[in-house]
């Protein structure tokens, strides 16, 4: 291994389009929010009725008449749960399913089973019977083999889940509907017919099955119901007319529409080291603005197993660190501020890079955490998921985290962050097909297809569920544990940490080009004991200087506004910050913004007229802009005239705060409008 008076009239900055990109591509997908891989370690024999799985144990109930020796549900490798396409076998992977298998011959006398199978449970293979003409013909005796059994599942609690699809992979053959299988569902009050599965091809299989997936939808009765189960069924008759399989099923899910949100953990930096293990990971803390996120018991992992992982497909050999990490379920990670980032490193062997150890956010306090993997705020898990065939991430016992339980391959790998029920929420993925990787899972954020010995994943802005908004590069001289990634990234973080709260109410603060100079206005709805206001610059966002000041109003209870100009504006981008100091000289920071200076006489802004509409200002040529409001709805889109010079009628925007991004050529700029009742 190697391996987050007039109203105002806009403001300047990053806009918060997150939701809004991710939610067009994310409709058609599925999240899993519940699973059962049948992983017991069983080789051979053990009855279903005896299976404990993550998420509770499983019953069998018989549902009609039995023979004397009927055929039996097992859990066991014995039927081996290979992927989807792939041919029935013996335990080759020691990976269990589900399947109806003989009695053990010595248990019950089967008719068939001392030839085919003495040992009984040989996979999804059944003693189909003996006709009751030729019972004295018959090889071990007369005993009936008739069956009609269901393996049920634990209740499964949906309570605020709706349009649930029920997925898994099965197999089966039998006889018509003699010897068939069902699928049955429980809606708390009683059992009933969901579907009964097609025979599944055995072609070029000899006399397996081939594994196939199958989905279907669950009633409405599943909606928000905390009472549902899942019941596979299997019927035949004593005719000794059948053919195997009899019927296997694996990898159950439950999943509902991905409808990706950011009020958690995103992965904005991810570095394999300069060498060895000297790995890190690092995460951005997502939600509205100016807010707190609860991370306890968030999870954080790479990229292994079959079930939950978020990725797809079975990965052998890719992201086989067995086990987890999870943030403790302790007092600093219950609010911790959007925009924070938190850094997670290899103590086995730091990265020349890290920052000190900051593990509270407290030394100082910036909103950034330095922690190292065995920090007593973070818990491991050594056990789930296991290296290859289980995305399962409960129940586990937890300890102290190592690196181990998340390190990254050279190869192919990833890095994700986890809901506390152990769902999907955001990942980077990277390594060549021939590792088994896929194309990045449900948000499709396989950055890149290269192994990456020496070389970082980073996040820059925009939709983080974008892969084209992530970086991939060499170690040296890109990373930045502790600190944005660059310029767009900081201003990405900045929009989420809202800065340090004003001891005034402060409406608007704007830098845009106003000719040869950049004019800078802010307003404040009340001040109590301001003094004054410094407007602070920036070429790098990092290290800013004094370039004027501006008396307060001391004591305010009405809107006041404010404008100055910076007349020796720098050239490309800077960044504007504004600090306000009371009257006994206490000073704090407020928010960052950032401005251009215009080149060929490009020029992107964007405004309220007097009359409440839209006013555009650009460069001649069309100009795409979109609205969208604060949860990232698109409001209204569209595309400009010819004219350097647009207006959009007010009531398309409508009332309260807004955010229109404005694109032409090579120029892209956003900006936030606050338009109060008429």
């Amino acid at each position: 291994m190697a391996h987050r008076n007039d109203p105002p009239r806009c403001i300047t900055g990053l806009c918060m389009a997150l939701v809004l990109m991710a939610m067009g591509r994310g409709a058609s997908a599925q999240l899993v929010i519940w699973a059962e891989t049948f992983e017991n370690g069983c080789a051979q024999g053990c009855y279903a009725s005896a299976h404990a799985g993550i998420n509770g144990a499983w019953t069998v109930t018989d549902v009609g008449a039995q023979g004397a020796c009927p055929n039996r549900w097992f859990v066991s490798c014995r039927e081996n749960g290979n992927p989807a396409g792939a041919c029935g076998s013996d335990c080759t992977t020691n990976n269990a399913s589900l399947h109806i298998a003989n009695e053990l011959s010595t248990v019950c006398g089967s008719p068939a089973g001392c030839i085919f199978c003495p040992t009984g449970d040989c996979g999804a293979a059944y003693d189909a019977g003996c006709p009751p003409g030729l019972c004295a013909f018959c090889f071990c005796g007369c005993l009936s083999t008739q069956t009609n059994k269901r393996a049920e599942s634990p209740v499964i609690d949906l309570s605020g889940h709706s349009n649930v699809t029920l997925g898994f992979k099965y197999m089966e053959n039998g006889q018509g509907t003699t010897d068939n299988f069902l699928l049955e569902y429980w809606d708390g009050t009683a059992w009933s017919a969901l579907s009964d599965p097609a025979k599944t091809p055995t072609a070029g299989c000899g006399d397996q099955g081939r594994w196939t997936n199958y989905s279907i939808a669950l009633p409405a009765s599943a909606n928000n119901n905390p009472a549902v189960r899942i019941g596979f069924r299997w019927q035949n008759n004593n005719d000794a007319s059948g053919a195997d399989p009899s019927v296997a099923i694996d990898d159950v899910q439950l999943s509902v529409p991905y409808a990706p949100d950011c009020v958690g953990p995103l992965v904005n930096e991810a570095s394999n080291g300069p060498a060895g293990e000297e790995e890190y990971v690092e995460l951005l803390v997502c939600g509205p603005p100016c807010t707190t996120v609860d991370l306890r018991n968030w999870i954080i992992d790479d990229n292994n197993g079959t079930v939950f992982n978020g990725f797809g497909t079975q990965m052998v050999g890719s992201g086989v660190s067995a086990g987890h990490l999870r943030f403790a379920a302790i007092a600093q990670w219950a609010a911790v501020p959007t925009g924070s980032l938190i850094v997670i490193y290899n103590n086995a062997a730091p990265n020349p890079d890290l920052p000190p150890d900051d593990p509270a956010d407290t030394a100082p306090t910036d909103s950034v955490y330095v922690l190292p993997v065995g920090h007593a705020a973070l818990q491991g898990c050594a056990t789930l998921p296991n290296a290859v065939t289980s995305g399962a991430y409960a129940p586990c016992t937890y300890g102290a985290g190592i690196w181990s339980r998340i390190g990254m391959r050279n190869a192919g790998d990833a890095m994700q962050a986890r809901r506390p029920d152990g769902s999907y929420f955001h990942g980077v993925s990277y390594g060549p097909d021939a590792q088994n990787m896929n194309g990045g899972g449900i948000d499709g954020l396989r950055i890149s297809t290269l192994g990456h010995a020496g070389r970082l994943l980073h996040f820059n802005d925009g939709d983080p569920r974008d892969a084209a908004n992530f970086t991939s590069a060499p170690v040296a001289g890109n990373q930045t544990p502790g600190a944005a990634n660059n310029a767009a990234n900081d201003l990405f973080r900045r929009m989420l940490l809202c800065g340090i709260v004003l001891p005034v109410e402060l409406l608007a603060f704007t830098a845009r080009n106003d000719g040869p100079a950049v004019l800078l206005e802010w307003a404040t709805a009340t001040e109590t004991g301001n003094d004054h206001f410094t407007v602070e610059r920036s070429s790098d966002a990092a290290t800013f200087e004094a370039v004027l000041h501006a008396p307060g109003a001391g004591h305010s209870q009405v809107v006041v506004h404010y404008m100055a100009h910076d007349r020796s504006p720098l050239t490309g981008t800077s960044f504007y910050r504004l600090r306000q100091t009371d009257q006994d000289g206490t000073s704090t920071l407020g928010p960052v913004v950032a401005v251009t200076r215009p080149t060929a006489g490009h020029l992107l802004h964007a405004g309220l007229t007097e009359e409440g509409d839209i006013r555009l200002e650009h460069p001649a040529g069309a100009t795409f802009w979109r609205i969208i409001d604060t949860l990232g709805r698109t409001i209204a889109q569209g595309t400009t005239g010819d004219g350097p010079v647009s207006l959009v009628p007010g009531q398309v925007l409508g009332t309260g705060l807004h955010v229109i991004t404005l694109v032409h050529d090579m120029d892209a700029a956003s900006f936030k409008l606050l338009r109060a009742g008429r």
